[in-house]
């Protein structure tokens, strides 16, 4: 994730934050005697209660409701696939007393991703992987955006290039 975008998830985060903030203040000044535009009516009227006399908890809950949503952050562009295994079962277990066998090392292969489209210009394109979009720099499934062009995205994983076309 690029910094940013980690800025524009922290000022996302304090606007929430203040209008939560200036909802439950809002909601303090109306449901307080002397408080909001009927205060007056409330006051004359000594049988009335006030909405926090009548339920105490509701400051609370809307505090609570706005606390929640502006700590509700996702950004799930750089996580692993909780469907993926941790560790790759081998075909064959190693005994401690055998010796290492060097291996040639396993191909580099991508791992898979579908490209839904592009939505061309020139200047700033958009390519749909995977139900994301994404520009040209940002990463998915640890795989970096090169280019993208009319019918495919060129894609850099583990120091090799690969391209996803349009199916």
């Amino acid at each position: 994730m690029k910094t940013s975008d980690l800025t524009a998830d922290k000022k996302k985060l304090l606007v929430v934050s203040l209008l939560g903030l200036i909802l439950v203040v809002i909601v303090v000044i109306r449901v307080l005697p002397g408080g909001g535009s009927d205060s007056v009516a409330v006051a004359a009227d000594p049988g009335n209660r006030s909405l926090l006399d009548r339920d105490p908890g509701l400051l609370l809950s809307v505090a609570s409701i706005a606390k929640a949503r502006a700590e509700k952050v996702y950004g799930g562009t750089d996580l692993r696939d909780p469907l993926e295994p941790l560790v790759r079962a081998s075909s064959r277990p190693v005994s401690p007393t055998s010796p290492q066998v060097s291996q040639a090392p396993a191909p580099i292969a991508l791992p898979f991703m579908t490209l839904y489209g592009v939505i061309w210009d020139p200047d700033n394109p958009i390519a749909i992987v995977d139900g994301l979009d994404l520009r040209v720099g940002d990463k998915i499934k640890g795989a970096r955006i090169v280019k993208i062009e009319f019918n495919n995205v060129l894609l850099s994983y583990r120091s090799k290039s690969f391209e996803l076309t349009v199916d």
